[in-house]
Formats: structure tokens, sequence, C-alpha cells
């Protein structure tokens, strides 16, 4: 059901939402809906029927309809700033993510395992993943206190205060940033969305890198020991994008968020 309206509303084009001046499209919410729809059935065998199923159902469309209002606030965002994503970065990022995936497959059957796992196109798939490069260009640019304090991390550093004192000072990660930022060692073939496996695999033990934008904010990573099996333990330091989340926040309150389907705010179901 899901597909055929997604179908129809991309031929159609219907709003969902409205964001300020944007045009939140159904399209782009179904497109979330049904690939997360999808995924809790078909991997985790979710029944969407039963009680718990339900509320997992409503929160999976909580999570489409604010994804989708992002998506179409932070394109406005990039248009306003002149920030932009290539084909070639698409294409290069999609290409890097085959050639580093854990299964070790072909571009055939890599674009496989995107159908069974989240019913998409590999078209669907690529502007999911131009979504998330504008995404994370447009909060590199424009988060102009986080890269502030990112760089005052490294000028630090560069002037010899040890890395762990300044990452106890200005890492955002709960996990590591009372014991220096220290991940221990991670296996190069682990998710590496932020790229940081494949960057401290290039450094020397006690390098630190230049900073890294990542998918939700900004990397320091300092190279602790490397294995000859290609496993790395590094420390790092962690700065998170605020500026979008809290644009959008500051909207919702002045009422420029305006939804046109009715859809509950609801907690994740896991924490129920």
């Amino acid at each position: 059901a899901y597909k055929f309206t997604y179908g129809l509303t991309r031929v159609i084009p219907v709003p969902v939402a409205k964001v300020d001046t944007e045009m939140v499209r159904y399209s782009d919410y179904l497109s979330e809906l049904r690939s997360s729809v999808h995924y809790l059935t078909t991997k985790e065998a979710v029944n969407f029927n039963s009680a718990d199923g339900k509320r997992q159902l409503d929160y999976q469309k909580r999570l489409a309809l604010d994804k989708a209002v992002a998506d179409a606030y932070i394109a406005k965002l990039a248009a306003d700033n002149k920030v932009t994503v290539t084909t070639k970065e698409v294409d290069e990022f999609v290409q890097k993510q085959i050639a580093s995936n854990k299964l070790g497959v072909k571009e055939d059957v890599y674009k496989q395992v995107i159908s069974d796992y989240y019913d998409w196109s590999f078209d669907e798939y690529k502007n999911s993943v131009r979504q998330e490069l504008l995404s994370k260009k447009v909060s590199a640019v424009l988060d102009k206190d986080a890269k502030a304090k990112v760089e005052w991390a490294l000028q630090q550093i560069a002037t010899g205060v040890d890395f762990a004192v300044v990452t106890k000072l200005v890492s955002e990660d709960p996990l590591t940033k009372d014991n220096g930022g220290d991940v221990g060692f991670v296996s190069k073939n682990s998710e590496d969305p932020n790229g940081l496996i494949a960057i401290a695999t290039t450094l020397q033990p006690n390098q630190v890198s230049p900073i890294i934008e990542g998918v939700d904010g900004f990397y320091l990573l300092r190279l602790l020991e490397k294995r000859d099996t290609g496993d790395v333990r590094f420390a790092k330091i962690f700065v998170s994008y605020k500026v979008v989340a809290q644009k959008l926040a500051e909207l919702k309150k002045q009422t420029k968020v305006n939804e046109y389907i009715k859809v509950d705010e609801i907690a994740s179901p896991i924490n129920q």
C-alpha cells in the first residue's frame, strides 16, 4: 500500500507538511516510512497488527515525518547558503561503501541487498545518500560555534596540551570523554559512517588528525595503536552539530512547522 501511494505522490506532488516557506513532499515521507516498515517486517519480524506493532508503526510514522521535515528544511538552508552535493560526490560515496562493506560483495549484489533490506531502488538509495551528504555539509557550514570549539581543541593540542585533557574539556561523547577519548580497538570491518576508522589507519601512533566533518558532528582523532590485522585503537574528540536542530525547534515554537496529516508525538516503544 505504501509503495502504491508513494508512486502516486511521485507523479502528483502532494505536500505532507510545510516548514518555514518550504513544502515537504508526501513522497519523501512515504519513502522513509516504507523503508522502515519493510525492514522491520522482513528483518525484525515485527507484527504491525499487534498492540506493540501498532505502537511501533506510530513511532515510525513520527520518525519518517520528522526526517522529511528536516530534509526539506536542510534543502532550503543549502539553497540559501549555496551548499550543493554533486553527482560525483554521491557516486564516490556509494562506491566507497561498496568497496568497504563487510559482505565483500560486488555492486549488483549490493543493489540487491539495498532492495531486500530497505525496499529501495538504487536511485532511491542514492537520493538518501545525497540527502545525508547535504545534511552534513549544511551543518558543517552553519554550525560556527561547534567549528570554533573543535578548532580551539586542535589549537590546544598543537601547543602541547595533552589530548586526554582537551577531550575532558571539549568532547561531547559521554562514553569516552572521561577516559581520554579512548574507544579501544576497533575492527577495520566495523561500520564506519563517519570514516573515522579509515582516517585512523592513515595516522602514525600519537599523531592527531585534522578536523573531520562527520555525519553528526566534528571529530578529532589520535591514533594510539595499530595491529597487523588492520584493527586500530584511537582516541576521539566529538563536538556535535546543533544549529539545524535549534533552528527547527525555533520554527516549531513560532508555529512555522505545519503538518497536514495527523501523526502523534510518541516516544520510542523500546523505552516504554
